[in-house]
């Protein structure tokens, strides 16, 4: 490929890579993401010098002035965008940028153009970049960085001395786009050079990136108060208020374990708040009054259980490293019952409930460590015997609203043969799991008293019912509960040992208070099943998962702290480096590498068609590698490289001809030949059928001939269409 056309087209992919990261990136209008696709694809078209779409874009070419009247009113319309219709500065210059991009994409006839388009391209990418932390950032910058190096490289191997010229254009002097200087290809040396310096340059990026550490947020991400929406994690909870989430698959969080042993593995909660008044319609918390928590030199908050009247006892510790993303509230998540948080925090709250807060909402994901104990039923709570509470302790959690009788006689009904709190919680549990029907599909009218016609009436309902419920019963039969909001999760990713939360898995549970045990988990609704993730396209949306999740850990969570890690170990020496290396490396790649070898362990194992058609496909696979080698077909290729060459030169040196021809109104009939479009010009221009006959003649020859021409010959043509373009025009124009 020729270095003009090389540049070209290099230019429009990096146009394209910065396109793509902002269209991946920013929130962009379909109008303005169609447009720039559009013009992106027409350009490149026309970068490929065919005939029948060049004609095309000749006849679509505007003045120079009519582009500086776009250019004018594009930036009219950036400060209507920026006072009116989306009120903020980088919404509006990136849509101000991307059409400066169109009218640059139509207008590249110079060579200051391109270097415009390169700016814009760079800013863009910038934009892109300070929008998303995402992994589909990484092969946008990789190719981004490619195509610059690329363009860069090209664009100084085809600058001229002194004339100014454009580096793309042959129709507006198709001699100067044509000589000798534009003919060189590229060659095997120049492609490894410039794929070498991108490498070159991916390294000094990796090298700047363990020198500056990253900050907490870009500058594109979203505010205060606009992460995902979520429900149920604020001082007050109407019922029902968590079921419309519930459809909602986006992802909430991620949470790591570093041992499952002894933990139900379909079923991991999630604690966000408690709530302790229900008035009918609405839960309440009047516990909300929160406290910062003390750090501890190594910077670990301690968490303090005020709401426990007895010593709780502490079971198995339980290590969660959590990845949240950015939400509209400020609770912390972690299993009940968190004891210590550790993070990049400058200050943690909690109640005496036990949740945990930040002071506001994040603006960008967090990741933070938490230690939670599981509370065991002490066996004292096992066996009957009378609890003592205090009237502070009743007013929280043995509160019932005014309602009918039958709520009292349904729960002596459920808990008259139980003696011990313990077993009355059990008994509601049970009756609620199995004589109840869950579902979503609830009817959004005004309901007088919701808990009573989903206990009497219509007995169907989701999580906050059924938790309602079991407190509502508890409480009347004299044990004290409350409500839980929170998530539960049950999409263990194999690949990153780690549970994957959504918006659908927003719950409500019960903790029961137990005179030994101090506050217990209890869930009375019954278990939903979820789609399968068996099959391999589950699979594969896990590892990709595990991708992202990895890509966070050691690029976008990158900070100070991790610096001084990479200085300590390099004064450890180069065998501690390599094999930190070598262990970061095999983390980020292992889910791919367990996702191939589960795959064709499915295949070989548990279908032979599979399994056939496997070991044929690698089998013909290995036949078709030892055939090139042997046969070695790029060995003819390369031996009629010169001819190719020299054959597309003489054919960019005769469309010269044609267009340079055809602007003093010789136009060449669609099915003439050559040579009788020759005859054509010796009747209408003679004075220009001397060079015309050269250059049609040594046309022929190397194009129909396949005669390799030497460079005088194609010195020869570049001259004759040099004295072509200075003829003065036949007299009939």
């Amino acid at each position: 490929m020729p270095f003009n056309q090389a540049l070209r087209l290099s230019s429009v992919l990096l146009a394209a890579a910065a396109f793509i990261g902002l269209g991946l990136g920013a929130n962009l209008p379909e109008w303005l993401l169609l447009l720039t696709g559009i013009s992106l694809i027409l350009t490149l078209l026309r970068t490929l010098d065919i005939d029948r779409f060049q004609r095309v874009f000749d006849r679509m070419r505007l003045s120079a002035m009519v582009w500086n009247i776009l250019t004018v009113i594009a930036f009219a319309g950036f400060w209507a965008d920026l006072l009116w219709i989306s009120a903020e500065l980088l919404p509006a210059g990136v849509h101000f940028l991307l059409i400066l991009m169109v009218i640059k994409l139509f207008n590249l006839d110079q060579r200051r153009d391109y270097l415009h388009l390169y700016a814009i391209s760079l800013m863009a990418i910038l934009g892109s970049a300070a929008s998303t932390t995402d992994l589909w950032y990484l092969p946008v910058f990789l190719a981004y960085l490619l195509m610059g190096v690329w363009t860069l490289l090209l664009y100084q191997l085809t600058k001229e001395s002194g004339t100014g010229h454009s580096p793309a254009s042959m129709t507006e002097n198709a001699a100067v786009a044509l000589q000798p200087g534009r003919r060189e290809q590229i060659t095997p040396e120049l492609f490894w050079l410039a794929n070498g310096l991108a490498v070159g340059a991916l390294c000094l990026t990796v090298l700047i990136f363990f020198t500056i550490p990253r900050v907490s947020a870009g500058f594109g991400q979203k505010g205060s108060g606009e992460g995902l929406r979520t429900s149920g994690f604020s001082e007050t909870v109407d019922l029902g208020m968590i079921g419309p989430i519930k459809r909602d698959p986006g992802i909430v969080m991620r949470v790591e374990l570093s041992d499952r042993t002894g933990l139900q593995l379909d079923r991991f909660y999630l604690r966000g708040m408690a709530y302790d008044r229900y008035d009918g319609k609405s839960w309440t918390t009047r516990l909300a009054h929160r406290r910062a928590l003390v750090e501890s030199p190594a910077g670990t908050f301690s968490v303090r259980h005020i709401s426990s009247r007895s010593p709780r006892p502490v079971g198995q510790l339980i290590r969660q490293t959590i990845l949240l993303e950015a939400l509209d509230t400020a609770v912390l998540f972690a299993a009940p019952h968190p004891e210590s948080i550790s993070g990049q925090f400058l200050a943690i709250q909690s109640d005496p409930t036990g949740a945990i807060y930040l002071p506001f909402p994040t603006s960008s994901r967090i990741e933070y460590t938490v230690h939670s104990s599981v509370t065991p039923v002490a066996p004292a709570d096992l066996q009957s015997q009378p609890a003592v509470y205090t009237e502070v302790f009743k007013q929280h959690f043995l509160q019932i609203p005014e309602s009918s009788e039958r709520l009292g006689v349904l729960a002596r009904e459920i808990t008259q043969s139980k003696s011990s709190a313990y077993e009355k919680a059990q008994a509601v549990e049970a009756y609620l799991t199995k004589n109840y029907r869950y579902s979503l599909d609830i009817p959004s009218s005004v309901q007088t008293n919701p808990l009573e016609e989903f206990l009497f009436e219509r007995k169907t309902g989701y999580c906050e019912h059924y938790a309602t419920a079991m407190v509502m019963l508890l409480r009347a039969a004299g044990v004290p509960a409350r409500l839980v909001t929170g998530f539960l999760a049950t999409e263990w990713n194999e690949y990153g040992n780690y549970y994957l939360v959504r918006q659908r898995d927003a719950h409500a549970w019960v903790e029961i208070h137990l005179p030994n045990s101090g506050w217990v988990t209890m869930d009375p609704t019954p278990a939903v099943s979820e789609p399968s993730g068996d099959s391999q396209w589950f699979a594969l949306s896990r590892v990709m998962d595990t991708l992202r999740l990895r890509w966070n850990r050691f690029f976008v969570q990158y900070n100070a702290a991790d610096q001084l890690a990479v200085v300590r170990g390099l004064k450890e020496g180069t065998a501690v480096v390599r094999d930190r290396a070598w262990n970061s490396l095999s983390l980020l790649l292992a889910p791919a590498g367990d996702f191939a070898g589960k795959t064709l362990s499915y295949i070989v194992g548990g279908n032979v068609r599979l399994a056939a058609g496997f070991l044929s496909f690698v089998v013909l696979g290995v036949g078709l590698v030892i055939w090139l080698m042997q046969r070695k077909p790029w060995s003819r290729w390369r031996r009629s490289g010169p001819v190719i060459r020299e054959h597309i030169v003489i054919g960019q040196i005769y469309r010269g001809v044609l267009k340079q021809i055809e602007r003093h109104g010789i136009a060449k009939p669609r099915n003439a030949t050559p040579q009788e479009f020759l005859l054509l010009v010796q009747q209408q221009w003679a004075a220009a059928a001397e060079f015309v006959a050269t250059i049609t003649e040594l046309y022929c020859r190397g194009r129909f001939g396949k005669m390799i021409l030497t460079q005088q010959e194609i010195d020869l043509a570049y001259h004759s269409l040099k004295q072509l373009t200075q003829l003065d025009p036949p007299a009939h124009t």
